[in-house]
């Protein structure tokens, strides 16, 4: 079982022949990072500490550095998380390091990375308005209390007000979303006033596919956040709402529609949605949506733009993907759908958060997880944390909630079976600062896309591969704040 929380910390809680147990019979000799002395040992339980450890420690040490046995048994258990699933594995000898690619992206070099070339200028500033931004948007950043870029928002922002299509790759909680919607809203307020473009009823400018009700509504919040400066309109259609009420709002001007694929879809069939004017398309969490088979549905909305694009005298368009993980499976569909488009990744992509503390408990067979889990859980609670609980499959999710409640512990659920609208209530239950259901049991349908403030998050059951690890621990320790798992 693994659990991370607001203090930077991830702790994993696995039986002995779970995954996580199976990852310690590597050889201990082999150091991956240079790590310090244990700083945090858990008292009181019946379980056996693998390891504790700070996880801002990511660099490579030579093979004398490490003496401490469990200090290397930990440093391979974390590298192999990240590596072992991830088509990428770090290889120093055989490729540049994430500080010196982007050093040579500085100077206006391409370099063979991840078996692509990459482009465009990699530069880290102090303030928005080095980056190009105009005062009204700068105004909406303000009111946000959002002054210094984040490493993503510095190579995004430059690269999308150029008319560049481009791959923003980031960590989750870096600041991805205010890396297209910042330039996108820009651009469209310079179409205004270069060309006389005015919004016009059904025929949005710009289209946002997220893979779910929640990210849609997260995302479409930030736009109306800008919005009171900038002067645009967004709307919401997702899956799960009724259509009469989408359906209105289109039919009133607007500048940007924020969306499931499927419902998206269904409006232009009816005629609520017409592609005439779109020039700005955004696939939010698009590692996502390839994964989990919206392709077809990403293929069909793009195919009458596609073929706008086409003619002599059509009008093109301008693609931005949004990922916090890429496999060398989805590139390869990314590069074939999108050809020509642009790679720009940061240093901590496949990374775990750097300000997120991964603690590791085992557990031998005889233990009883569940009243491991009570024993971790109580004393996070009790500091008044927020605490999301992962687990692999809908009846171990059933199973950590009735034990919960069982024990006097107010939870709300996320996963497929729960219906959208009661998804969205219990999200909202989990955010309240009343603090009546701090704890949220989920499966990874949660471990996607979702902006929460968690201070803790507690794998219950170890995911199935990196990229899933990688994701539930990005629910904590968001936008440079410490978080524990």
């Amino acid at each position: 079982m693994t659990m991370a929380a607001a203090a930077s910390r991830t702790l994993l809680l696995s039986l002995s022949h779970s995954a996580a147990a199976k990852l310690t019979h590597f050889p201990r000799h082999r150091p991956f990072l240079r790590l310090p002395k244990p700083s945090r040992v858990l008292l009181g339980f019946n379980f056996k500490p693998i390891c504790t450890a700070s996880a801002t420690t990511t660099e490579a040490a030579p093979a004398a550095e490490i003496t401490d046995p469990e200090q290397a048994k930990h440093a391979i258990l974390l590298e192999r998380l990240r590596s072992r699933h991830l088509k990428e594995p770090s290889k120093s000898s055989s490729r540049p390091s994430s500080s010196s690619a982007a050093a040579a992206a500085a100077e206006g070099e391409n370099w063979n990375g991840s078996d692509r070339k990459k482009k465009g200028k990699t530069f880290m500033v102090g303030s928005f308005e080095e980056l190009g931004l105009s005062e009204e948007v700068m105004a909406a950043l303000k009111e946000m209390a959002i002054e210094v870029p984040t490493e993503i928002q510095c190579l995004g922002i430059p690269a999308v007000l150029e008319g560049q299509s481009v791959v923003l790759g980031s960590h989750t909680g870096s600041g991805k979303t205010l890396s297209y919607l910042l330039p996108i809203v820009q651009l469209i307020r310079q179409d205004e006033a270069l060309s006389g473009r005015m919004m016009k009823p059904k025929r949005p400018r710009a289209v946002v596919l997220c893979p779910t009700r929640e990210l849609s509504e997260q995302v479409f919040h930030v736009a109306k956040s800008i919005s009171h400066h900038a002067r645009f309109r967004s709307i919401m259609v997702s899956g799960g709402g009724r259509l009469r009420p989408q359906e209105d709002s289109l039919n009133n001007a607007v500048d940007m529609v924020v969306g499931t694929p499927g419902r998206i879809l269904q409006h232009i069939e009816e005629g609520n949605i017409v592609y005439g004017d779109v020039k700005y398309v955004v696939l939010d969490e698009a590692d996502t949506m390839f994964d989990r088979g919206f392709g077809p549905d990403i293929r069909k909305f793009l195919a009458p733009l596609k073929n706008r694009a086409s003619k002599a005298d059509g009008q093109g368009f301008q693609t931005v993907l949004v990922a916090a993980t890429m496999t060398k499976g989805v590139q390869m569909l990314v590069d074939e759908e999108f050809q020509g488009i642009v790679h720009l990744r940061t240093s901590t992509l496949h990374r775990k958060v750097a300000s997120a503390r991964h603690d590791f408990i085992k557990l031998s067979g005889s233990e009883n997880k569940l009243e491991a889990l009570l024993q971790v859980l109580e004393p996070s609670l009790a500091k008044g944390n927020r605490v999301m609980v992962f687990c692999n499959t809908l009846n171990s999710s059933r199973a950590v909630d009735h034990f919960l409640s069982e024990n006097q512990m107010a939870t709300v659920n996320y996963h497929g079976e729960v219906p959208a609208e009661e998804r969205v209530q219990n999200l909202n239950k989990f955010k309240s600062d009343d603090g009546d259901c701090p704890t949220l049991v989920c499966t990874d349908l949660a471990a996607r896309g979702l902006d929460l403030d968690v201070d803790h998050v507690i794998m219950f059951d170890f995911p199935s591969n990196s990229v899933d690890y990688l994701h539930r621990t990005g629910r904590t320790a968001r936008m440079g704040a410490k978080g524990n798992d």
